[in-house]
């Protein structure tokens, strides 16, 4: 008696299927059991602060309450605010209409404050330290007088 053992192609192919399908299969029952681990775990912790978590419950309306208050009141502010940007922003364009109507005498008067700040530096540059000494001279000759004075018995 021969005996042999053919497999064939599809023999092997549907074996390596189902085993790829029973380690599917095992992996899924321990994801699965890693969950339930995880779920048991929640709910213990739930049950541990089930007062905490009931408290909180309780307060949620009240707070449900204050923040729709609140923003109420925000969005009032806001409106009131949005209407003074409107205002700003009008403003603005109105002003800068007027400069540039009035740029010529804008560059004029920009021309003149530079011509003037050249002046303020000559004269910082060079006849201020000439005031300082002649105010310190002036204040020298007024102590002479009172000290003349108070010698002199005048007040």
């Amino acid at each position: 008696m021969d005996s042999q053992l053919v497999i064939t192609v599809k023999d092997f192919l549907l074996f390596v299927l189902w085993g790829s399908l029973v380690t599917l299969f095992v992996y899924l029952i321990l994801i699965l059991r890693r969950v339930l681990k995880v779920v048991k775990s929640v709910n213990q912790m739930v049950d541990e602060n089930r007062g905490n978590i009931d408290s909180t419950l309780n307060v949620v309306p009240d707070l449900t309450k204050h923040i729709e208050t609140i923003t109420g009141e925000v969005a009032h502010d806001i409106q009131s605010f949005r209407t003074t940007v409107d205002n700003i922003a009008g403003t603005t364009e109105s002003v800068t209409g007027k400069i540039k109507e009035n740029q010529g005498f804008v560059d004029g008067l920009g021309s003149f404050m530079h011509t003037f700040s050249i002046g303020k530096a000559f004269y910082d540059k060079y006849f201020s330290p000439k005031v300082d000494d002649f105010k310190e001279t002036m204040n020298d000759v007024e102590s002479v007088i009172m000290e003349f004075e108070k010698k002199s018995g005048h007040s």
